[in-house]
């Protein structure tokens, strides 16, 4: 047995992300020998604070950079999801040459048991939106329409596509997917949930809180509230589903998920409610937003998964038809609401069901409030769009 795998070794070679691997362990040894234990030990802690240095060691690690964190940190102090995929901003930015920052090319994307909504209750105010977040960091603000950047589209609709599989968009355009709203709103029609759920906004320390006044889970809350007055049956899961444990979130969604269609089999779609986040090397942090009726508010971006990762998930083009109609109802109103789609690889748990989607509520750097504006218009055309 050792030497089939002895002969296997020899014919593939050393892999080519394993040679600065062999690289820095031979730095590391060098540094040990000349400067003793204690030079090794500052060098380490350097590397272990160094964001590039650790994405580019797990990349190595699983073979290409996911959308999920794979930080083995919780929700706390150090940020979750510093450990990510980059997000290429070419020329897509409708903002003025003045404002715009060179560094935002590369700018970093972040990223049971079922209570029945209660009364939604107005966000406390944080005043005027801040120019800096709670540890100081200055925040831009974008609008990403994908209109003069690189991203293929039609009718208006554009698509970032990291999958790596083709689609024809204007064959989904031209013959929609419709899901309709169950007859009565006691027979749920949409379940909302958060697989990230402690994700905030600008007014909380880090972007991060359990308490669901203060994350995700109140623009969660008010999707719900949308959706019930116009007569659509909705489950909302308010788990804080990454807490206390981030790692194999998605996974404890999943089991959320399939546990409460076999409770409510009548469910048609499962909208995962995310936040957004942007941070550039330089430590600034980006918006993204919009303006609908003279108020600015966050815009809101589709992230779709595919069956590219290996997984099963027949039914990717059928959700990607149903996003890309949804998205062009929406833009006819409201132009710039909506960010381009993002075609991903993994299936993010959307094989559940049909029209299955993760939603991206603005970023960290975007207040509540302009968040919840963002996310009433959403509701508003999603409603229609069920009718």
């Amino acid at each position: 047995m050792a030497q089939k795998r002895s002969k296997k070794r020899k014919g593939k070679g050393i892999p080519l992300w394993c040679i600065p691997c062999l690289l820095m362990a031979g730095g590391l040894l060098t540094v040990d020998r000349l400067g003793g234990s204690e030079a090794l030990t500052a060098t380490l802690s350097q590397l272990a604070g160094n964001t590039n240095f650790i994405q580019a060691a797990l990349s190595s690690e699983i073979g290409a950079l996911g959308w999920e964190s794979v930080s083995t940190h919780d929700p706390g102090e150090v940020s979750i999801s510093e450990v990510v995929s980059a997000q290429e901003l070419p020329d897509n930015l409708t903002d003025s040459d003045e404002t715009y920052d060179t560094d935002a090319q590369s700018a970093l994307v972040y990223e049971s048991q079922f209570t029945p909504p209660a009364n939604v209750q107005k966000a406390v105010d944080t005043s005027d939106a801040p120019t800096e977040t709670l540890s100081g960091a200055p925040i831009k603000q974008l609008t990403i329409t994908g209109e003069s950047g690189g991203y293929p589209g039609q009718d208006g609709v554009y698509i970032q596509n990291a999958s790596g599989l083709s689609y024809d968009l204007g064959a989904m355009l031209a013959d929609p997917v419709q899901i309709k709203m169950n007859a009565s709103a006691d027979e749920p029609t949409v379940m909302i949930l958060h697989t990230h759920a402690s994700e905030a906004y600008v007014d909380q320390e880090g972007a991060r809180s359990e308490d669901p006044a203060h994350n995700i889970v109140y623009i969660g809350d008010v999707l719900t509230e949308v959706l019930e007055a116009k007569g659509i049956g909705v489950v909302h899961c308010r788990t804080i589903i990454d807490s206390p444990s981030y790692n194999q979130s998605y996974n404890r969604a999943m089991d959320i998920i399939e546990q409460q269609l076999e409770k409510t089999p009548s469910i048609k779609m499962v909208i995962d409610l995310h936040r957004d986040s942007m941070v550039t090397s330089s430590g600034t942090e980006y918006k993204v937003v919009s303006e609908i009726d003279g108020e600015t508010c966050a815009q809101l971006m589709f992230v779709m998964g595919t069956n590219a990762g290996g997984l099963n998930h027949p039914n990717w083009k059928q959700n990607l038809n149903f996003a890309a109609n949804l998205q062009k109802r929406i833009l006819e109103e409201y132009p710039t609401l909506m960010r381009p789609i993002n075609l991903r690889k993994q299936r993010f748990n959307e094989q559940a069901t049909t029209g299955s989607m993760i939603v991206e509520c603005g970023t960290s750097a975007n207040t509540i409030q302009e968040a919840e504006v963002a996310i009433r218009a959403f509701g508003k055309k999603l409603a229609e769009e069920l009718a």
